[in-house]
């Protein structure tokens, strides 16, 4: 055993903390500006609005074993299955929550309050990052890389601009960087010692944290094994059918293993609903500074050590080299199309996430590079630098800007013309300055790139604590209505984000997510016709400010810092309060509905044609498919023939409506008695804007919609809506310049007698125990229990203790068949196959561990095996260290 690997180890210990201190060098800048400022280590968007409440709602609900439904995740679903994007699958995010439950219990720390999970994310991201650097290290180790090089090249990949967009935005998204080199280190020990175990370690955490990810892992992955397999190395002891059979199955053990994970994800993902419009992909990229990945790209920098390696053409001959050197051209050709993109995203939007695998890929390419630079004469090197005094003094003039770390250019390449003339020193320092240079390159990174984007004074502890996202008065409010009605939903959110509800512990009506039950989808769009304030796919929120609506979820509050115009019918204040910025004040609904009821009026939804004869029917009984009806609605009146149809600045051809002039386009007059009979009127329309793209909006009287533009990534295509305003003789549609088509389908008038008829005092209770949903009834009639959260399948009702029969009620409720002496409903709820999940990730972790050891001890497999191969492997040196403690 070498010198060079012996210390390492005896001494492993030593390894982890120099990868720590390196973590913590790297980090210093973050960890200075939040001891010196209180800036926090996340975006002001995703990072404050979704990861950092979805963490501590997570750890809210797994440390009361609670790990499936809840009625507070929006308007009440699936938590596991729908925040498997993000963390409810991730084995980073439960060591996370396993090492706070622990010191919780010995040291109480304040989890309740949301700033303890923001500051957390600058802790969690120095051991991440060390623990990358670690695995990175000893892959190139592996290779046969210098431990001076090995580290150089550990650095370049773990804290890359990457690494610091990922964490920053997504922090769940740089976990995978983690699992990369691991499976690859994997893979490798495969090939040379026959060990298996580290790559099904791999795969299966990978497939287990994000489904997402392992679609792009399985990609890169299955190409790094064919062309293994293809052209193998002299020093592989495992030939081709070998490699193919023992990798077929230990992938088959993975997904065994990573079953809870993997179905999960998988059924998250089907269970979606991201409707978009027709996709345009451009076939080449627009050539602007967000592209660049030589010089102050967004998504990704490489080094330009990478762009001289790569024409080195001696370091070909290397099998390693040229292996990664074919993988980085591959992602620099792709990386000039967005169909190369939408391929990484499933053929879907063109979302550049893939860009961890460039840094990879370059990464071990400038390892090998210093691993041989001794063998490169003055001419090689004159030769490599050709691109780089074309590439960065074009990118210096299109971009009119001039990075500080580009002084470290002429340093590195000076010492790099130097180090084979020279004693080791020498080479040390130029590892040394490389892996200091790659500080300051992210460094400028970071205030070049995300400081612009993400400004200090709206994501640091002065803004947390602000009426923006989480001020004392808005606490205390909420709290007052919690207290006294815990089951209970309240309309309210910060500027910040529409995940409010889950840092300040109440019940809901909104969430923003990548993933939803498409379910709630087909409830807001096809079934109520339900218009947010935005067009979004990533998000639900409010109820169309239909006081129906709110009334049979049980909305019963709403605080509000101005905007009363769309208060919903009924809504009166009763609590006003103030803070230094911003006035509060919470209105009650005055026409309550029990959270509970029970009714024996059963509705067909093939009889409902209009949104509001749907609100009047689940007013008056329940709305069930494939049971037998045995009541009806009146359908409600279509006041459009009534309305006179004028037009400003605005023409219509057909359905087809240009608009010459911003806040031109229709008025529809009814007679004064007519619209007085009402008090809120429903315009059902269907509107589409054609042409230009860009922001835009429908408005009707009070009420206003915002769209995306019409290739926003995020755009959800729903033209139909159904907006609720209060009841007026002029209705003014007000558009943006443009060319649209238009149709009315009704305007129909709501006077709200059904629901006052319907409102009375609460005679049920609901609470939620644990995992569980517990009603208490009181005296009734036989019929169906309605509950006012979404049923899934999955979900058992037992009633008195016995089995009951539960099912959707209202289009996306939950419904008990009950007796008259029926006293309690109990409603628990396990995803479909989840314990057969269970079972089988059992048998595929004792599996993948029989399999390893029969596979190393040669009980499998036995021929020992040399590859024949005409590649020129320069560099391979048998492995000397067996990284068993991996």
């Amino acid at each position: 055993m070498s010198a060079m690997m012996k210390p390492l180890n005896r001494l492993p210990a030593k390894l982890l903390t120099l990868c720590l201190l390196l973590s913590l060098a790297a980090h210093s800048v973050v960890i200075y500006r939040f001891f010196a400022a209180g800036t926090l280590f996340t975006g002001k968007g995703d990072g404050l609005a979704q990861m950092i409440p979805f963490q501590m709602y997570l750890y809210e609900q797994f440390s009361h074993f609670n790990f499936f439904y809840d009625m507070g995740f929006g308007i009440g679903g699936d938590f596991f299955r729908s925040l498997a994007y993000y963390y409810s699958t991730s084995p980073i995010a439960y060591l996370y929550f396993t090492v706070v439950y622990v010191l919780d219990l010995i040291l109480p720390l304040p989890t309740q309050h949301v700033d303890f999970w923001a500051v957390n994310q600058l802790t969690v991201s120095i051991f991440k990052l060390a623990v990358i650097i670690y695995v990175m290290f000893r892959m190139l180790r592996y290779f046969g890389i210098n431990k001076y090089a090995a580290m150089t090249g550990a650095m370049l990949y773990s804290y890359s601009t990457v690494y610091f967009f990922f964490t920053f935005t997504w922090s769940f998204f740089s976990d995978v960087m983690l699992y990369l080199p691991l499976t690859i280190l994997g893979m490798e020990r495969f090939f040379h010692e026959k060990k298996i175990g580290l790559f099904i370690l791999g795969i299966a955490v990978t497939l287990h944290s994000n489904f997402y990810f392992s679609y792009y892992e399985f990609i890169f992955v299955l190409f790094y094994f064919l062309y293994r397999t293809i052209y193998p190395k002299r020093s592989d002891i495992v030939p081709r059918l070998t490699k193919v059979c023992v990798l077929t199955i230990a992938v088959l053990l993975a997904v065994m293993t990573a079953a809870v994970g993997f179905y999960t994800g998988v059924t998250s993902y089907l269970l979606n609903d991201r409707t978009l419009p027709p996709l345009k992909l451009k076939p080449f990229i627009d050539f602007n500074i967000l592209y660049n990945v030589f010089y102050h790209g967004y998504y990704v920098v490489i080094p330009f050590i990478t762009v001289m390696a790569l024409i080195t053409f001696k370091l070909y001959r290397n099998y390693t080299f040229r292996l990664f050197a074919v993988i980085t051209l591959l992602f620099l050709a792709g990386s000039l199309s967005p169909l190369f993109d939408s391929f990484f995203n499933g053929f879907s939007i063109d979302q550049r996430r893939w860009v961890y695998f460039l840094v990879f890929s370059s990464a071990v390419v400038c390892a090998v590079y210093l691993q041989h630079i001794r063998t490169l004469s003055a001419k090689d090197i004159a030769v490599s630098l050709l691109p780089v005094v074309i590439i960065y003094p074009l990118s210096i003039y299109s971009t009119h800007q001039w990075l500080p770390w580009l002084v470290f250019v002429p340093v590195i390449i000076t010492l790099i013309f130097m180090v084979p003339r020279s004693e080791q020193r020498l080479y040390v320092l130029l590892t040394g300055v490389i892996i200091y240079g790659n500080f300051y390159f992210v460094h400028d990174y970071i205030t070049a790139q995300m400081d612009t984007l993400h400004p200090a004074d709206i994501r640091n502890m002065k803004f947390i604590h602000s009426g923006n996202y989480n001020s004392a008065v808005q606490q205390s409010m909420i709290q007052t209505v919690t207290t006294r009605h815990p089951s209970e939903r309240i309309d309210w959110q910060t500027s910040a984000t529409h995940n409010t509800p889950m840092y300040q512990h109440f019940n809901g009506i909104k969430l923003y997510s990548s993933i939803f039950d498409k379910d709630i989808y087909q409830f807001y769009d096809k079934a109520l016709n339900i218009t947010m304030d935005t067009d979004s796919n990533s998000i639900y929120y409010r109820l169309g400010e239909r006081a129906n609506l709110y009334a049979l979820f049980n909305v019963n509050h709403s605080l509000r810092t101005n905007n009363t115009a769309t208060l919903p019918y009924g809504f009166r204040a009763v609590d006003k309060r103030s803070d230094a910025v911003q006035h509060y004040t919470m209105y009650a609904n005055q026409y309550q509905l029990p959270v509970v009821r029970v009714t024996d009026r059963v509705f067909s939804p093939s009889a409902l044609k209009t949104p509001i004869d749907r609100e009047h029917a689940m007013l008056r009984g329940v709305v069930l498919e494939d049971t037998p009806a045995n009541a009806a609605v009146a359908p409600a009146r279509n006041l459009l023939p009534h309305a006179r149809v004028t037009f400003h600045h605005a023409a219509l051809n057909g359905t087809h409506l240009a608009v010459d002039q911003d806040q031109g386009g229709m008025t529809f007059t009814l007679d004064k008695e007519l619209a007085n009979r009402y008090k809120d009127l429903y315009i059902d329309v269907s509107i589409e804007l054609k042409s230009p793209s860009k922001y835009h909006y429908v408005w009707f009287n009070e009420i206003y919609q915002s769209r995306k533009p019409l290739d926003d990534d995020y755009r959800r295509f729903n033209p139909r809506i159904t907006m609720r305003i209060k009841s007026s003789p002029t209705i003014d549609l007000k558009l943006m310049t443009g060319r649209y088509t238009v149709k009315i389908n009704g305007i129909y008038g709501e006077d709200y007698r059904t629901l006052q008829a319907a409102a009375h005092a609460p005679t049920h209770q609901l609470k939620q125990a644990g995992s569980k949903l517990v009603v208490t009834l009181g005296t009734h009639d036989p019929g169906y229990a309605v509950i006012p959260t979404p049923y899934l399948k999955g979900m058992t009702a037992r009633v008195d203790g016995r089995a009951a029969e539960i099912m959707e009620g209202n289009y996306l409720m939950t419904a008990v068949k009950i007796g008259a002496d029926a006293r309690q409903i109990v409603i628990s709820y396990t995803p479909p196959w989840f314990h057969l999940m269970q079972l089988i990730s059992i048998i595929g972790i004792l599996s993948a561990v029989v399999f390893s050891r029969k596979l190393y001890r040669r009980e499998l497999f036995p021929k020992e095996y040399r590859a024949v191969s005409n590649e020129e492997d320069i560099d391979y040196v048998a492995p000397e260290q067996p990284l068993d403690d991996l």
